[in-house]
C-alpha cells in the first residue's frame, strides 16, 4: 500500500510533468514555422523526384524501378506537414499527466479508506505519462535538430556562393559607372 507521502510526491510530479508538456509546446511554437517550411521543402523534393521517376517508367521498366517509385510514393504519404506528436502526442501526454494528478487527489481525499487496490493504477498512470513525455521529448529534439541542421546547410551554401564570387565580379559595377 502506498503512503500519503508517496502519493503526494506522485501528485507533485504529475502536475510538474503536465507543466513541462505545456513548456515543450510553448518552446516549439516559435520555431514551428521553420519546421513546417522544412517539411514542405522535403515534401516538394519528394514529389519532384516522384514525378521525374514516373516519367522515366515505361512498360518495359524493371521491377526495381517500380519498387523505387512505390517507395517514393510511400515516403510522400508518410510526411505530414504538421507532426502528429505535436498535436495528439502532446495532448495525450498532458491528459495522462492530468489524469494521474486527479487520481492522486482522489486517493488523498479517501486516504483513510484506502486498501491498496488502486495503488497500481496510480503508478501505471504516472509511468505511462512519463513514457509518453519521453517519446514526445525525443521526437521534439530530433525535429529541432533536423530543422537547425538544414538551416545551417543553407547558410553554408550561401557562404560558399559568396566566397566563389570573385573580386572581378565585385568590380564590374564600378567599371560600368
Amino acid at each position: 500500500m502506498l503512503s500519503e507521502t508517496i502519493v503526494t510526491a506522485l501528485l507533485e510530479a504529475s502536475i510538474t510533468g503536465a507543466g513541462l508538456v505545456l513548456a515543450v509546446y510553448a518552446l516549439i511554437t516559435p520555431i514551428s514555422d521553420k519546421i513546417f517550411k522544412e517539411r514542405t521543402k522535403k515534401l516538394e523534393s519528394l514529389i519532384t523526384n516522384f514525378e521525374k521517376e514516373k516519367e522515366k517508367i515505361t512498360i518495359d521498366a524493371s521491377n526495381k524501378d517500380f519498387k523505387h517509385l512505390r517507395e517514393l510514393k510511400d515516403s510522400i504519404n508518410e510526411i505530414r506537414i504538421f507532426p502528429r506528436y505535436l498535436g495528439f502526442g502532446i495532448f495525450i501526454t498532458f491528459a495522462v499527466f492530468m489524469t494521474s494528478a486527479l487520481a492522486d487527489i482522489g486517493w488523498l481525499a479517501n486516504a483513510s479508506s484506502q486498501n491498496g487496490i488502486n495503488d497500481p493504477v496510480l503508478i501505471a498512470f504516472f509511468m505511462t505519462a512519463v513514457f509518453l513525455f519521453t517519446i514526445v521529448g525525443v521526437l521534439t529534439i530530433f525535429e529541432i535538430y533536423d530543422t537547425m541542421r538544414r538551416e545551417f546547410e543553407d547558410i553554408k551554401k550561401k557562404q560558399k556562393e559568396i566566397k566563389e564570387t570573385s573580386n572581378e565580379d565585385l568590380e564590374k559595377p564600378k567599371k560600368d559607372i
